[in-house]
């Protein structure tokens, strides 16, 4: 038998979650195994949007370089029949009348507030699965009726199904939702090659450009930028993005987890080969910085030209500009990294996500440094605000993955916040500011509270575009 080639390998390996019927169905007569969501981001600690949800368990996209695919392979429960959330049990308690303890939580802590809500962390809300299946309608449905503030992060086809378009027409006045389209290239073929199953770039502007015509705020999430793909077409995709009417950018970069399973190592193969690189792995050993472990994250230098691209084209076209990537989250434009801006009068839900965490903070420090010409310190309780009352809440906290080697004891005093404030104080770990921002604040001394205090590093990359004229105190 002959050899499959590695496209042939990694078109046939991402395509099973294309085109196989497993999962793709739920059975409506059997007891349909519960995916628990919402939950909070495991990136809470720089995330205006900690509240994530996903309808479905899985996505039916085959991208290669997904981050989803790569937590959900390697766990064994990842290939068992599609799972739903208890979206029926979300309604009553966004409505006020919470029923099962965990939608009582979320009340409390979300809901209640019309906190925003961001629909599409782990999965597609509007891939195949939502067309075969419908399960999420009611939910949309329900959030309109009750003007609920959501983003959703989407790239499947099923928004424009006519009964999904007239539903978002329907509630287009009230302007209580934003899209952001994910699109790493502008060249449909070179999309072939790379997004298995997913709608051509091409169409996804066409969403973009029918949700922005119905008035919605609109962002192109250039998520992840693929150095080698992204930047072929990136002129040109930038410009039809404006042109369908986005109002925001979102970028970061793409990263690669050395613990990657099988499965992923094939996609990694083939996705070196399209990007122009002998190994992946290799590759990104050899630029990235190793204070931040095995999430491999390519260095502030190799990515610094892409950015100040998008920057300046942001900056010319008045777009909001945001940095999720942890090098550059300085230059974010709003405290969003998601690209939601600080200020929407047309609905002023969609500014109600948290300004308690570190986008927000490394946002305002770059702007005061500049503006203000003195040193700008970042200080734990700063950061993280009182009024953040999830970041208390024990009995969330144990969905985190820290929790789970915890002893019963030990979770009943853990809290997000202590967890933060560990990670926060830990030089040695990746997830503190000093390794996680690769140097862009640094540690010089404790403060009040006992905590390390940080302060804000002007870079190399910051006198040379000032002296390009750039203005950086925006």
């Amino acid at each position: 038998m002959k050899k499959k080639s590695t496209r042939e390998e990694i078109i046939h390996e991402s395509k099973k979650f294309v085109e196989s019927n497993k999962g793709l169905k739920l059975d409506m007569n059997a007891k349909v195994k519960q995916y628990i969501s919402p939950r909070i981001s495991s990136e809470y600690m720089d995330c205006s949007m900690p509240m994530t949800f996903d309808s479905y368990s899985h996505c039916s996209l085959g991208c290669l370089y997904c981050f989803a695919y790569f937590f959900k392979s390697n766990n064994t429960s990842f290939n068992e029949n599609l799972h739903v959330s208890a979206m029926e049990k979300m309604i009553p308690a966004i409505e006020g009348k919470p029923k099962s303890y965990r939608e009582k939580i979320f009340h409390r802590h979300f809901y209640s507030k019309k906190f925003l809500l961001h629909w599409g962390g782990m999965a597609d809300p509007f891939c195949n699965f939502e067309r075969s299946n419908r399960r999420a309608f009611n939910f949309l449905e329900a959030l309109g009726a009750n003007n609920y503030p959501t983003l959703f992060s989407f790239k499947g086809a099923t928004i424009f199904h006519p009964r999904y378009r007239r539903l978002f027409e329907k509630y287009s006045s009230q302007q209580n939702f934003a899209f952001q389209v994910s699109i790493v290239t502008g060249d449909d073929k070179l999309s072939r090659e790379v997004e298995i199953g997913v709608p051509s770039p091409t169409r996804r502007l066409e969403a973009i450009k029918m949700l922005s015509e119905m008035g919605y705020y609109t962002i192109l999430r250039l998520r992840p930028f693929i150095i080698g793909v992204t930047d072929r077409s990136l002129d040109e995709l930038l410009g039809k993005a404006l042109e369908a009417g986005i109002k925001g950018v979102s970028m970061e970069f793409f990263a690669v987890d050395v613990r990657c399973s099988s499965g992923m190592r094939t996609r990694y193969k083939w996705l070196a080969q399209v990007m122009g690189v002998k190994d992946l792995l290799s590759y990104f050993k050899d630029l990235s910085p190793s204070e931040r472990g095995g999430y491999m994250r390519l260095n502030r230098l190799v990515k610094e030209i892409y950015v100040r691209k998008v920057f300046e084209f942001c900056m010319t076209h008045g777009l909001t500009f945001g940095v999720s990537d942890p090098d550059f989250k300085e230059l974010n434009s709003s405290g969003s990294c998601c690209g939601m801006p600080d200020d929407f009068p047309d609905n002023r839900l969609l500014e109600n996500w948290t300004r308690g965490q570190l986008t927000y903070a490394l946002k305002e420090a770059r702007r005061k440094y500049h503006l203000e010409n003195k040193d700008q310190y970042l200080r734990f309780n700063d950061v993280f605000h009182k009024e953040d009352t999830y970041l208390d809440d024990i009995e969330l906290t144990n969905d985190h993955v820290a929790c789970a080697e915890l002893t019963a004891a030990e979770r009943k005093s853990y809290t997000y916040r202590s967890l933060a404030q560990k990670t926060w104080n830990n030089l040695r770990s990746p997830g503190n500011p000093r390794n996680y921002f690769h140097g862009k604040i640094l540690p010089v001394g404790i403060d009040q509270d006992g905590n390390l205090e940080f302060k804000y590093v002007e870079h190399d990359y910051e006198k040379r575009w000032a002296k390009d004229g750039l203005d950086l105190s925006y």
